[in-house]
């Protein structure tokens, strides 16, 4: 009989060789446990196709085209690659997912009152059928097929009410400038018109898995409201002359802007007919875009100004 005799650092050897062995398992088993939603993701063909974790302003977009799943991107039965373009080019920062919120109370101050709007929203040629009812931010851009325009409107009865019995002299909507992209070169005009269609302001925010949080039904560049014709839409209906207009240059920017409303209001004072007002770009080919805040903001509402003669 052979003796088998082991020294004492092969003893040594193979316990170190059997130590790595186990350790080796025991990362393997916490790396899997770690990685196994990521590696379900991967490899799963019934993976979920929105993102877990929308993205901190709810209004990214994917850089890689290749890298999403088309059915993120693709809205309102455009193209994919038009649509990854749109997102691109109607980037949003620092905006949060919102809620209507409830019409602030007027500010009654000596021959001076300040209503806050009713409902505003933005409607987005771009994506003819996204809703922004809920958005934090009304945007203006100019730029060919991807131009936005703002809608505002104030509650007619409080306009009417608080001006009972009182001479007005002067109406001011004051809109707060939030970001400017300074692209407006050496100045462009900015045009308010008073609007001729009834339109809802929704509750929509428009953004890959928005429609998580909102059904998005409400005025769109398409339509005034989903259920309605939309035949005669197409961006809004309004008067052919602007009521006023208002120079927006790079330097405008955490400022107010203030269109001269009194003719309007005046108007409106004597009708009920009163839809509020559309904001445009007056050359809506030209680049430049401005973010203001809405009344879904937490500070800076926009403001209808009504000041009434001592008499």
């Amino acid at each position: 009989m052979k003796t088998c005799n082991i020294s004492k650092d092969d003893l040594v050897g193979r316990n170190l060789l059997s130590l790595f062995v186990i350790s080796g398992i025991a990362f393997s088993a916490i790396s899997f446990f770690i990685l196994e939603d990521d590696m379900q993701k991967i490899f799963s063909i019934t993976a979920e196709p929105v993102p877990t974790k929308i993205c901190e302003n709810g209004l990214c977009y994917f850089k890689d085209a290749e890298e999403t799943y088309a059915s993120i991107l693709v809205q309102q039965a455009q193209q994919f690659s038009k649509t990854q373009q749109f997102l691109k080019n109607e980037d949003f920062t620092n905006l949060k997912l919102g809620k209507n919120v409830s019409v602030k109370d007027p500010m009654i101050s000596d021959n001076k009152v300040t209503l806050f709007a009713e409902k505003d929203s933005f409607i987005r040629e771009g994506i003819q059928n996204s809703n922004e009812g809920s958005n934090h931010v009304l945007r203006i851009m100019g730029s060919g097929p991807i131009n936005n325009r703002i809608l505002i409107a104030f509650n007619q009865e409080d306009i009417k009410t608080l001006s009972d019995g009182k001479t007005l002299d002067s109406a001011t909507l004051k809109l707060y400038v939030e970001e400017n992209n300074q692209n407006w070169g050496n100045g462009q005009l900015i045009n308010i018109y008073k609007l001729e269609n009834n339109w809802e302001e929704g509750d929509g925010l428009s953004a890959p898995g928005s429609n998580l949080f909102n059904s998005g039904h409400g005025v769109t560049w398409a339509c005034t409201v989903d259920s309605d014709d939309c035949s005669k839409w197409n961006g809004g209906v309004f008067s052919q002359k602007p009521t006023d207009s208002e120079l927006v240059t790079n330097q405008i920017d955490g400022s107010w802007i203030k269109f001269d409303v009194t003719q309007d209001i005046l108007e409106y004072l004597s009708t009920d007919k009163n839809f509020g007002w559309i904001i445009t770009k007056s050359d809506e080919e030209s680049g430049g875009q401005i973010n203001i805040s809405s009344r879904e903001s937490i500070s800076h509402n926009p403001e209808l100004v009504l000041v009434f003669s001592d008499d």
